[in-house]
């Protein structure tokens, strides 16, 4: 009987929930937006109906490209939100003096400690402004002068390397190395990383950053979930003094940052490992105006993408040369012909070296982040289709990295994308270089591009100058996963399986054995 009774009342709460969902699918299909594909049935009522779900699980860059092949260059991911696939309208979209501004909610997650920092920053007039401080130290004509900091950190990254009887965890290898250099380039402070990584272990607020982007769609989607969260967890750590590692990894980071921080405010002598010679990114700002609290935020919101964009993007180069060793041999002569100068001018120079390093930054793609631009007051026409203001639009520019046209079969790495047939120079491609936007364009581009570059060349010329890379076994490359013609002595590499947060992040081994090179022979 009390089932029975229950039953007018079960369907009447059903009839509301269908009601409620009719509502919603109505409002969703009676705007302007109703003429753009939708990712899903739900998609345009809600993004947690398709968006964040696909956010949550690191595929969201991964599914989209493969929708726009079937839907076309537009497709609607939320109720206000459309995905675009579309260089003509990356360029509109992007270019300089552009109205369409960044997109608050997703922008906001990134705020460290209520002080937005240059990729945080939503205000164009702002933006420009913290742009020009810091070109002081990213300019191009200025990144050489940090030629000694970062060499300091690859000497020992190499040398520990040479001090290890086991095989190379390139993903962990990489990433401790670029910590160390960016956390001394953004603080003055080296992390201690490296160290950390050859002795076996790695430091919880390193290795937990990548877990940390994975709850970024929690921060952006469900702040108030994430408050709660974090809430409770402070109050678990007071009762029981119990944290989970990715807590006990952010509260050391904080630490971390805190300790160095106070060391630049007091003006003491700077920790070991440290560059004294070198101005770090913190002391510049400061010295330029900027409040000490905001030059704060920006070092550390620098220390995200400084370390695990440039690190994947190495991690992947080092695994291609690996299954390459006629290549990797040829690249090692190349640089002794100019003495393994560490000059940035003379590595960009070297076409092998120069040819390796944009394939990984293009391989990789790995800034694969999203980036929303809100249309302005009155709307736009974009690709044939009217889009009222207030629409978010969104693109990530690796999917432009993996064009077919402009990179046939993207997935391999090819180094002899950019070089001639008998490696002796780079050769042009018109439409190559329109598609190759891994810094993204226009304002906007990302300040550490030339930064990142020198990284790479410094730390790819060290490591072949250094070592033999092959792959684990009996030292010989793994054959290629599917036979075709190849350019010169390459052998394509196929790209390793991945998640996609913020930044790429690899979930195949990719495990290398780095031996040291002792004698001409190994040449």
């Amino acid at each position: 009987m009390a089932v029975l009774s229950s039953l007018p009342l079960g369907w009447l709460a059903c009839a509301i929930a269908v009601a409620v969902i009719l509502r919603a699918l109505y409002r969703a299909r009676s705007t302007p937006l109703a003429q753009v594909p939708s990712a899903g049935l739900l998609a345009p009522v809600s993004r947690l109906a398709w968006a964040f779900p696909h956010e949550y699980r690191g595929t969201i860059t991964l599914d989209l490209p493969k929708l726009h092949d079937r839907l076309g260059p537009l497709v609607r991911i939320g109720p206000t939100e459309v995905s675009y696939y579309s260089l003509d309208a990356y360029d509109v979209i992007h270019k300089a003096g552009s109205k369409f501004e960044k997109d608050p909610r997703v922008y906001g997650g990134f705020v460290q400690d209520g002080h937005p920092a240059l990729f945080s920053i939503t205000d164009p007039t702002e933006h420009a402004q913290r742009r020009r401080l810091m070109g002081q130290l990213y300019n191009r004509s200025k990144v050489p002068l940090l030629e000694e900091l970062m060499l300091h950190h690859i000497a020992n990254w190499t040398r520990c390397i040479a001090r290890s009887p086991r095989a190379v965890d390139l993903p962990v290898s990489c990433r401790a190395l670029e910590a160390d250099i960016i956390s001394d380039f953004s603080f003055g402070s080296t992390i201690g990383a490296i160290d950390a990584w050859a002795a076996g272990r790695e430091l919880g607020m390193v290795a937990k950053n990548d877990e940390l982007a994975s709850w970024m769609p929690v921060i952006t989607n469900l702040p108030g979930l994430w408050s709660r969260l974090e809430y409770f967890q402070t109050r678990l750590a007071a009762a029981t003094a119990y944290q989970p590692a990715l807590y006990r990894g952010l509260a050391e980071f904080v630490e971390w940052s805190q300790s160095a921080f106070d060391i630049a405010m007091k003006a003491k002598a700077e920790p070991s490992p440290s560059i004294s010679s070198v101005p770090h990114l913190f002391q510049t700002l400061v010295r330029s105006g900027l409040p000490f609290l905001t030059a704060l935020g920006e070092a550390k919101e620098n220390m995200g993408p400084g370390t695990d964009t440039t690190s994947a993007t190495l991690a992947h180069v080092l695994w291609a040369l690996a299954h390459n060793g006629t290549f990797q041999d040829e690249l090692f002569l190349d640089l002794q012909r100019i003495g393994f100068s560490t000059d940035m001018a003379s590595l960009e120079g070297v076409p092998r070296l120069k040819a390796c390093v944009k394939e990984g930054v293009r391989w990789a793609g790995a800034a694969a982040a999203m980036l929303p631009r809100v249309v302005p007051e009155g709307g736009v026409e974009l690709l044939g289709t009217f889009l009222p203001a207030g629409t978010v639009l969104t693109s990530s520019p690796i999917w432009y990295l993996r064009d077919r046209t402009a990179f046939p079969n993207p997935d391999e790495f090819n180094p002899y994308r950019w070089l001639t047939p008998d490696a002796r120079d780079l050769r042009q491609d018109a439409l190559r270089d329109k598609y190759y936007i891994p810094f993204s364009k226009g304002a906007n581009i990302c300040i550490g591009s030339h930064f990142a570059y020198y990284e790479l060349y410094l730390s790819v010329s060290q490591a072949v100058r250094q070592f033999r890379i092959t792959v684990p076994g009996d030292g010989t490359p793994s054959p290629a996963p599917r036979v075709r013609p190849t350019t010169g002595s390459w052998q394509p590499v196929l790209l390793p399986q991945r998640k996609e947060w913020v930044a790429a992040v690899v979930t195949d081994d990719l495990r290398v054995t780095m031996t040291p090179r002792t004698s001409k022979k190994q040449h």
